[in-house]
């Protein structure tokens, strides 16, 4: 694998300069990273920013009133304009899905059953990357995403089955088992501080705890990581989570941003 000295060592200059919060923009990190990677590793970066592609697809097939994000493969919402060379396995499918049923039954699927599909493709396909990075965390995000959505289900006494992405051991659990943490507490070491978490009933400091969470993963994945791509697509995936801050709550966007900084400080005392 590749090793990226000078972009790692350079990345905290990017954010501050001499007290300059002007680079605290997920959009310009995310281009220098591309900038000063090969054009092969290229392609893992915008694997990990999938989350963004599929948030586009579903709302330009469905003429959502969305906003459109950027930082995906997909630069505008119309169809017309994309160019399928480009894109990865997972949305080909589900596009040639999407035309499949409208030729069939002239109209789109349910949307619900839909976003089912293409998260199942997403996930599936990222999982089984020859990226050690993306694998880990796509893992680890669906998993999230099910006990969160198993819980809420709970809470709300529905069944979480049509929400449920994949299937697996946790899935299983999340289906049959009545425990209070679904009897998984045995099975992954972070469901106890999860759970606790899910617990606090203010939804900002709820959602804060729950992204520093997925935080604190990043870096237990690239626990014994130098200076290589999975470095600088963890970083890449924090900025995400900061910048998501940076529109919800201005003030702890910027305090996820200096974290980041201060991380990558830390980070380069063993160089």
């Amino acid at each position: 694998m590749a090793k990226y000295y000078y972009l790692i060592s350079s990345l905290p200059e990017l954010f501050f300069e001499a007290g300059d919060s002007k680079n605290l923009d997920f959009l310009h990190i995310r281009n220098y990273i591309l900038e000063k990677i090969s054009d092969r590793d290229s392609v893992y970066v915008r694997d990990l920013l999938s989350s963004i592609d599929n948030h586009n697809l579903i709302s330009a097939i469905y003429d959502k009133n969305r906003d459109w994000k950027k930082g995906g493969r997909l630069e505008s919402p119309s169809p017309d304009s994309w160019d399928r060379s480009l894109m990865p396995e997972y949305m080909l499918r589900f596009l040639e899905y999407i035309d499949g049923y409208r030729a069939e039954h002239r109209a789109n699927p349910e949307e619900l059953a839909a976003e089912k599909y293409l998260l199942e493709l997403c996930y599936s396909e990222m999982e089984n990357s020859d990226n050690a990075f993306i694998a880990k965390w796509f893992s680890f995000d669906r998993e999230m995403k099910n006990i969160l959505a198993a819980y809420s289900g709970r809470r709300l006494g529905i069944s979480p089955e049509d929400y449920l992405i994949g299937k697996d051991e946790v899935t299983e659990f999340l289906l049959k088992n009545t425990g209070p943490d679904f009897g998984l507490s045995r099975e992954r070491d972070y469901i106890p501080e999860l759970f606790r978490t899910l617990e606090i009933p203010n939804t900002l400091e709820r959602e804060n705890r729950l992204d520093m969470f997925r935080w604190n993963r990043i870096n237990e994945i690239n626990i014994m990581e130098y200076f290589s791509l999975d470095v600088a697509l963890g970083i890449l995936m924090k900025a995400h989570v900061a910048d998501r801050w940076m529109a919800l709550d201005s003030g702890e966007g910027k305090k996820m941003f200096r974290k980041l900084v201060d991380d990558l400080l830390e980070f380069k005392k063993i160089e």
